[in-house]
């Protein structure tokens, strides 16, 4: 994952939420943002989202306002990385050697939460994963088949391990809530730390 400034997530945040919220109320929201998630990964705002829509025509509209925040902070991450292989091409080779535990620790992070799924959920949590898969822009050229998890990641490029992250996590926490989604990252972050100590959870998360 591209590291963004405060300043970038920022605007990402405001272009998401724009066509929800009057520009007045939307202020207030994104300095709301700004001094309590400003420094905190992506995969948090679905609970910043719960907290904003007080109203039920808001809450309603929670899951799209979610979808636009996180593909506008995609697109900007995408101009970061585009961006990064410009200006220093040397990079790849120098975290190459890196590559295979990066790799291990999103497939253990993967697996963390499919193991936070109750049984009786679980057919269901798949399908969702696969649907949500196909409309993600950045994820829709991969498959994924429960039972087959690791040659299904492992299709994947590294830069879209964060987009697949956050996308398990709005899944999560449409089925268990973010309390339950918050607790169980929290979990599996500090596990990935401890496992894999030299991969930085930035490309994680």
């Amino acid at each position: 994952m591209a590291e963004l400034s405060i300043e970038q997530k920022r605007l990402a945040v405001e272009k998401g939420l724009a066509q929800f919220l009057p520009d007045t109320v939307l202020q207030r929201v994104l300095q709301y943002w700004e001094s309590e998630y400003g420094h905190q990964p992506s995969f948090v705002l679905n609970r910043f989202l719960s907290e904003i829509c007080t109203s039920d025509d808001l809450r309603l509209q929670r899951k799209e306002m979610l979808r636009q925040v996180l593909h506008e902070i995609s697109v900007v991450e995408k101009q970061e990385r585009l961006k990064v292989k410009t200006d220093k091409p040397v990079m790849a080779a120098e975290t190459s050697p890196e590559t295979p535990d990066l790799f291990q620790a999103f497939h253990d992070f993967v697996m963390g939460v499919l193991k936070g799924v109750s049984q009786p959920d679980y057919l269901d949590f798949v399908a969702e994963i696969q649907g949500k898969m196909k409309k993600n822009r950045l994820l829709a050229g991969y498959w994924y088949i429960a039972g087959s998890e690791k040659q299904c990641l492992m299709q994947m490029p590294k830069e879209v391990y964060a987009v697949m992250i956050t996308t398990l996590y709005a899944i999560y926490c449409s089925f268990y809530g973010p309390g339950k989604a918050d607790q169980l990252y929290a979990q599996i972050k500090h596990e990935i730390k401890q496992h894999y100590p030299a991969v930085d959870l930035s490309q994680l998360l």
